[in-house]
């Protein structure tokens, strides 16, 4: 059994509270100061990499390296911005009527998926147009 810790459980409580996707540990260490609560950045990624093997938290790959995390609360994908990095996740599960395509044409069984979509957001596609 894990030792309690002030730093978990309030990283556990900013992700879960919030409508935010793709936490960076940066911004969860910003979020928490905000909080006033004292942390690190080790302190913080060693309470996001507790919580992923807890399954309360996932990790969120968005194809530049950096680690992010949410809050989980079912399957979805995310689309990036390719001019400022926003992230917004999107709806539902654009491939998961491929799945049985996919298993027949390579002999695998599935497990899981990731897809990231890329674009502009609204804002910097107004600044270009």
């Amino acid at each position: 059994m894990a030792r309690p810790s002030h730093v978990r459980d309030a990283v556990r409580e900013a992700l879960s509270g919030s409508t935010r996707h793709a936490w960076s540990i940066e911004d969860v260490l910003h979020e928490l100061r905000g909080r006033r609560v004292s942390a690190d950045f080790s302190s913080v990624f060693r309470a996001l990499t507790f919580l992923e093997r807890e399954g309360l938290v996932s990790r969120v790959e968005l194809g530049d390296g950096k680690a992010r995390f949410e809050a989980t609360h079912g399957h979805h994908e995310h689309v990036r911005c390719d001019s400022c990095g926003a992230v917004a996740p999107v709806p539902g599960c654009p491939v998961e009527g491929t799945r049985a395509q996919v298993e027949r044409a390579t002999g695998f069984t599935i497990t899981g998926h990731r897809l990231l979509f890329s674009g502009l957001c609204a804002e910097c596609r107004g600044r270009v147009g």
